[in-house]
């Protein structure tokens, strides 16, 4: 199994490190993206950000990619760093694949297609989000003392009962 996400946490992870690479290197054409769907957003009741402000946050929102792909491809803090790539990984997807916005049959196809492999992505982030790579979680450990507790003591009451019954 740790084969297994040796390969899939970095496959995961790649598009998000690619992806924030050139968010923070080129932010223009992302900000072209995202003003695309500007209008639709205002009208759900997202402020207006300015070209200045959505460089900066697209390039906010690619070092935290970044960061976050790198912490999850390379294992360290992998739960977390799943939990915010699956995060951020809706506003991506609102950005990247409008499907209400784009007009023609090949253009709605395709936006709907990219919509379905972000949701795709977002439910493996999900599921490593989940994954404590066969340890046991806390619930389980503390059950499982309290368990181990009870059965100590019962068998000392057991031995105590046993030696104070023959001692007489």
């Amino acid at each position: 199994m740790d084969l297994l996400r040796a390969v899939a946490r970095p496959l995961l992870a790649a598009s998000f490190v690619v992806d924030g690479i050139d968010a923070i290197a080129r932010p223009k054409r992302h900000v072209e993206k995202m003003r695309r769907v500007t209008p639709i957003l205002e009208r759900v009741g997202v402020p207006p950000v300015m070209d200045s402000d959505a460089a900066l946050a697209t390039r906010a929102l690619g070092a935290v990619s970044v960061a976050a792909g790198l912490g999850l491809a390379t294992g360290r803090a992998p739960r977390t760093s799943a939990a915010v790539l699956a995060a951020i990984n809706v506003p991506l997807a609102v950005v990247n694949h409008p499907a209400w916005a784009v007009k023609g049959r090949e253009a709605r196809l395709d936006a709907v297609s990219g919509l379905l492999r972000r949701g795709a992505l977002g439910a493996g982030l999900l599921l490593a989000c989940v994954d404590r790579a066969g340890r046991p979680s806390l619930a389980w450990r503390a059950a499982n003392k309290r368990e181990q507790r009870q059965a100590i003591q019962a068998a000392r009451a057991a031995v105590r009962q046993r030696y104070e019954g023959t001692s007489a």
